[in-house]
């Protein structure tokens, strides 16, 4: 059921976390250097990474199937993260309602 004036009002005002990480051009390994960018799209965290790294779109290879940005030297991968906040309870907390186990 749509109600007026909300039909893709949530979907605009979404903004999800994804996670820059540089990687070694030659192995593929992780540098170490990671960038958060928050965006609506995949497409808007690439052009948020452009701009932290102070380039453009045209200087860069950008291979959207693999989310992949190569500028001169660089290799830049683009991966989702979570988008809710971090939970305060442990993680064996949080598994153990999960795995429907009885703790006494």
């Amino acid at each position: 059921m749509r109600h007026a004036g909300h039909s893709g009002e949530l979907y605009r005002s979404c903004i999800a976390i994804f996670k820059a990480i540089e990687l070694d051009p030659a192995s593929r390994q992780r540098t170490g250097r990671e960038h958060a960018l928050e965006a609506e799209t995949r497409q808007a965290a690439i052009d948020e990474l452009l701009g932290l790294l102070q380039t453009t779109a045209a200087e860069a290879r950008i291979d959207p199937t693999r989310t992949l940005v190569q500028l001169h030297s660089q290799l830049w991968t683009i991966v989702g993260s979570s988008s809710s906040p971090p939970s305060t309870e442990p993680s064996s907390l949080r598994r153990a309602g999960a795995k429907h186990r009885r703790v006494y």
